[in-house]
């Protein structure tokens, strides 16, 4: 969980093949290029020039988990439930039906699911097939696949009955294309059947109030049967990649370029979610840095930003200057990452297990300068100081909690010099091991944090996690460098896989130490009792009223325990050209929906 506005690394390492991919399909456009106005003002018709550095991770939706993917893939691929494309965060964050005619009938004590698929949505196959209940299915059996199985697969076999099981016995199957398909044609999800022609359903093993929003993410697709002849997220699946959205994927270099073309499958009277104004949509990767991709959108040989946000070198400006082509999201008062926050590594041995003591976990919190950490990430605009566990825009937040205040959050060393004493430790006596990412602000943010550190009484080591992508692999998500010592505090950040009713994918993820392990999001290893209880009661909570009370008192816990010194909120900074129109911060992909936006000719 966790989805980053960042280059896809499989596809990086596909790109390195140079292959040219072109995506099969008996659907083409029909444009001759023309635009036409409709009586609210949207125009029909143009191009739309994406522009970014890197790639999506994955084009299947069994497996992409990036943000540049979402965007892509929201215009080829359509999902049972899906969120609206509005100015207001207030407006996106309930999932609306997508491909099913209405929110689902559930019975069973809140434990069955009951969706019917709209009739006229169809494959672009050839000829063009209606997707029906039998796909569906396939989707959620392609998740756990052995070759490229879904990152975010607990939110699945926690859920659905029988999906464990199902991906327990899928793990030791072959990774080629028959071995899964065999293993798929042979084995069924109890809790995942077709019950009829274009109805599904989904039995869970116990209520789930945030169910929809599982079935709204992107893993969550149907899937053509075509699909089987081919290894999940391998590049021959790439080559022929099917679509039941309003475009498709015409051709597609990694690293290099994407074209979308008008899917004339696609019927307008089965979509009310995606207006799809624009007649083509053309991606162009591998631009040296996000300044460059600024001045290509701001000369007009460009739209929209793909993977990339404004450098903060310029962000200002634009801010002050009100420039009407800077796009902050999500609106008002809600924010759309945890970052960054201090993570404590409670397993660390050294100075004598100091960071075991309460007392000088108190000291981190009441230590950091967290405004300083905001001005380095782009100041007010774009991030604040944050000082709980959850950013306002997610459930469990708790308005105006701070039970570690410091005079304008700029921390408060006599208060965490005092708390060190009263743990018997002098200044200078605790020596924490800063691990840090060494690209774009972090080692700048490494470096206050440093200062402040100091200040309260901490001695610190800076220790450079190089290259940068090593942060997270080998220290953080790795139990034998915590247990070693190699690190003592870390810097990360969290994004969650939707926003809202979004607990099972912040708290729980984070902060419930039944999951610890290599590779576990539980970076400190916190395992309370308490928590972990509360965290169970939210996700069975019946209603989301009732879950946000457990999932507020797990956030105060976590709090109290004083195991991650929260520092800052952030939003997402985009820009576009004049010609863009409707250019509303989509939440889901961070960035504008390229099915809702017009080009003005």
């Amino acid at each position: 969980m966790g989805r980053m506005r960042t280059v896809g690394i499989f596809a990086m390492a596909v790109a390195m093949s140079g292959m040219a991919l072109a995506a099969c399909s008996s659907s083409k456009s029909s444009s001759n290029g023309s635009t036409t106005t409709s009586a609210n003002g949207a125009v029909t018709g143009g191009t739309l020039k994406l522009v970014g550095q890197g790639d999506v991770d994955n084009l299947d939706t069994a497996d992409g988990y990036y943000t540049a993917t979402y965007t892509v893939e929201r215009a080829f691929t359509r999902q049972l439930y899906t969120y609206l494309t509005t100015p207001t965060l207030a407006g996106q964050v309930a999932p609306v039906p997508d491909l099913a005619t209405a929110l689902p009938t559930i019975t069973g004590n809140g434990t069955i699911y009951t969706i019917t698929i709209r009739q006229g949505v169809m494959w672009n196959t050839s000829p063009p097939r209606q997707v029906t209940a039998a796909d569906e299915v396939l989707g959620m059996k392609r998740l756990c696949n052995s070759a490229n199985p879904t990152p975010a697969v607990s939110y699945f076999t926690a859920t659905i009955a029988g999906m464990a099981a199902y991906c327990t016995g899928f793990a030791n199957v072959g990774q080629d294309a028959t071995s899964i398909a065999n293993y798929i044609n042979a084995n069924n999800i109890s809790g995942v059947q077709a019950t009829g022609p274009e109805t599904v359903q989904f039995t869970l093993t116990q209520p789930a109030n945030d169910f929809i929003n599982i079935l709204a993410m992107p893993f969550s697709s149907p899937a053509p049967v075509e699909y089987l002849a081919h290894v999940p997220g391998s590049t021959d699946e790439w080559q022929h990649t099917i679509s039941d959205g309003p475009y498709f994927v015409a051709s597609y270099t990694p690293t290099v370029s994407f074209k979308l073309l008008r899917n004339t499958a696609w019927s307008a009277s089965t979509d009310t979610i995606r207006k799809a104004y624009v007649n083509e949509i053309d991606v162009t990767e591998g631009v040296a840095d996000a300044a460059t991709a600024l001045l290509q959108i701001q000369a007009g040989t460009s739209d929209m930003e793909f993977d990339q946000n404004v450098p903060i070198a310029s962000l200002a400006g634009m801010v002050a200057n009100h420039d009407p082509n800077l796009l902050i999201g999500p609106d008002g008062n809600n924010y759309i990452t945890v970052n960054p926050y201090l993570v404590i590594n409670l397993q660390s041995p050294n100075n004598n297990k100091a960071l075991a003591n309460p007392l000088v976990r108190q000291a981190l919190e009441y230590a950091m300068n967290k405004t300083a950490i905001s001005q380095v990430y782009g100041g007010a605009a774009i991030s604040r100081p944050l000082n709980q566990v959850v950013p306002p825009g997610s459930i469990g937040n708790v308005s105006g909690y701070n039970p570690y205040p410091t005079p304008n959050d700029g921390g408060d060393a006599t208060k965490a010099k005092a708390l060190l004493a009263q743990a018997g430790y002098q200044p200078g006596q605790v020596n924490l091991k800063l691990v840090y990412r060494t690209n774009t602000q972090h080692t700048a943010v490494a470096q206050t944090d440093e200062a402040a550190l100091q200040a309260a009484g901490f001695a610190v080591t800076l220790v450079a996690a190089t290259p940068a992508n090593t942060f997270y692999t080998n220290y953080l998500q790795n139990p034998t460098a915590s247990t070693s010592g190699a690190w003592d505090i870390a810097e990360a950040g969290w994004s969650p896989d939707w926003l809202g009713n979004n607990g099972r994918s912040m708290i729980a993820v984070l902060f419930d130490g039944r999951t610890y392990g290599k590779n576990s999001v539980d970076y400190g290893d916190y395992n309370s009792a308490t928590t972990n209880a509360l965290i169970d009661k939210a996700l069975a909570a019946p209603t989301v009223q009732q879950a946000t009370t457990f999932w507020q008192q797990a956030a105060q816990q976590i709090m109290t325990d004083a195991v991650i010194v929260p520092l800052g909120a952030q939003k997402v900074s985009l820009y576009h050209s004049t010609r863009v129109q409707n250019c509303s911060f989509y939440s889901f992909s961070e960035n504008c929906d390229v099915t809702n936006v017009w080009i003005k000719p």
